[in-house]
């Protein structure tokens, strides 16, 4: 099968997410939100080193908080998937102790690229449901001596505090009562949030929201149901980064074929919408 003429697919876990385009990702200048790795199924990824000379490779590894834009990353000849990495696991600290380091935040060649590219494309190309779309990717990720590995043990501050967000994202909880609850001064877990997970507290809330609300709309909710239930204060502040996000204005049909495949593992819907079945395109 031709992967130019299958639509994008998307898939959310609990803790990470893929996504699998069509078309190249237009890095504007902005500071990715979280950790992802990029792995071209077709095609290649063009990285601008410091010293002004370019490598072609088949996948980018990008850290949280850095500053990207299309000089430093082209994909424009590429088809594109995008693993999102859940901020406390040791998977992108095992891949940047593997990967050739570019420039701060970003490397570049997976050390088992051509089976990744593989296994990606069979994801895009064929049906899987969303367990074995997650375990496929698990296993071509991360080699399988190195499963066990604990790069960086992180602060259990600030995994109370992840935990604490994912909780309450809805509410407006300041971040001085998130530091409280872990007998930190305001600043501090600030500064120590930001080390560990590379984007401020606020930034990493409004991240978690606009992935309950792209989940609230492939649900089949509508833009405003999907705002407010993912805790935006109106629909036109989640249309605004909802578009500043992905491209587009937030709308139910964006989530559907011919747009976008979207499968969201039952855990997930049950923990957005515990009365949601799971979505029809589900195997």
């Amino acid at each position: 099968m031709n992967d130019t003429t299958i639509s994008p697919k998307l898939y959310i876990w609990k803790n990470s997410r893929l996504y699998i385009g069509t078309s190249y990702i237009p890095f504007r200048k902005y500071t990715l939100a979280w950790s992802q790795l990029l792995v071209s199924i077709h095609g290649k990824i063009h990285i601008q080193l410091e010293n002004g000379t370019e490598v072609s490779t088949k996948s980018c590894l990008i850290k949280a908080g850095s500053i990207v834009n299309e000089t430093h990353i082209n994909t424009s000849n590429a088809i594109i998937a995008i693993y999102y990495f859940n901020p406390i696991s040791q998977d992108f600290l095992i891949l940047q102790n593997q990967m050739i380091n570019t420039q701060k935040g970003i490397c570049y060649k997976h050390p088992t690229e051509n089976h990744l590219v593989q296994q990606l494309r069979n994801i895009f190309n064929e049906t899987f449901s969303p367990n074995e779309a997650y375990r496929i990717c698990q296993k071509a990720i991360i080699q399988p001596h190195l499963r066990q590995t604990t790069v960086k043990a992180f602060d259990p501050r600030i995994i109370e505090t992840l935990q604490n967000i994912r909780e309450n994202f809805i509410n407006n909880i300041s971040v001085s009562d998130y530091a409280a609850g872990v007998n930190l001064s305001e600043s501090r877990l600030n500064k120590l949030f930001k080390q560990q997970i590379g984007i401020p507290i606020t930034k990493y809330r409004l991240q978690l929201r606009l992935s309950v609300g792209i989940i609230r709309l492939a649900a089949g909710q509508t833009v405003t149901d999907a705002a407010y239930g993912a805790g935006f204060s109106s629909s036109a502040h989640f249309s605004t980064c909802f578009s500043d996000m992905i491209g587009v204005k937030p709308s139910t049909s964006f989530l559907k074929l011919p747009y976008i495949n979207a499968f969201i593992s039952n855990d997930v819907l049950k923990a957005v919408l515990p009365t949601t079945k799971p979505l029809a395109n589900q195997p």
